[in-house]
């Protein structure tokens, strides 16, 4: 989050406060934000699980593109509706939180599948994370959602590579 309000601040400074999109006027840090935020986020989760993963499993050179591509197609798939004007435009994270955890599982099972034999279970560990993440937030993202799209997620994903880990000592693959 701190990161990314530096970088809000940063094109406030060079585009002022506010911003025209269609002939309405925005605050330009609310309006960026999720343009920012989900982008900033997606690299640095896939980043920081490569640094993880790396010392156990090797040729995961693709990871932080896979997590990224995983991000951003959930996000396409979660806001088409909205883009297609099939909705009145309010998200219903009780969906779009497990979309984007099967998009994000399924592009890092794309790798996780040449490595492990059992790799199937991090596309559930994904969903179920964000599932998680849905049932606890309701259709609100305040301060307490944004905790918890940081912890439940990753959470659920890092016991399930725990387990799908230990697997792979125990059968010395």
């Amino acid at each position: 989050m701190l990161l990314n309000f530096i970088i809000l601040i940063i094109i406030t400074l060079l585009v002022g406060d506010f911003i025209s999109v269609n002939g309405v006027r925005h605050i330009t840090e609310d309006y960026l934000f999720t343009y920012t935020f989900i982008p900033l986020v997606s690299v640095l989760t896939g980043a920081f699980q490569y640094a993880l993963l790396r010392r156990h499993l090797p040729r995961m050179g693709g990871w932080v593109l896979a997590t990224v591509g995983g991000w951003l197609l959930g996000i396409v798939l979660v806001l088409m509706p909205d883009w297609l004007n099939w909705r009145n435009g309010s998200v219903n994270f009780d969906l779009a939180f497990p979309m984007m955890g099967l998009t994000i599982g399924i592009a890092q099972w794309l790798l996780l599948r040449r490595q492990l034999s059992h790799a199937g279970s991090w596309i559930a560990a994904n969903v179920v994370g964000w599932g998680l993440l849905a049932l606890l937030t309701g259709d609100t993202l305040d301060g307490f959602g944004l905790l918890m799209l940081g912890l439940l997620p990753a959470s659920v994903t890092a016991a399930a590579l725990a387990l799908l880990m230990k697997q792979v000592k125990l059968n010395g693959v």
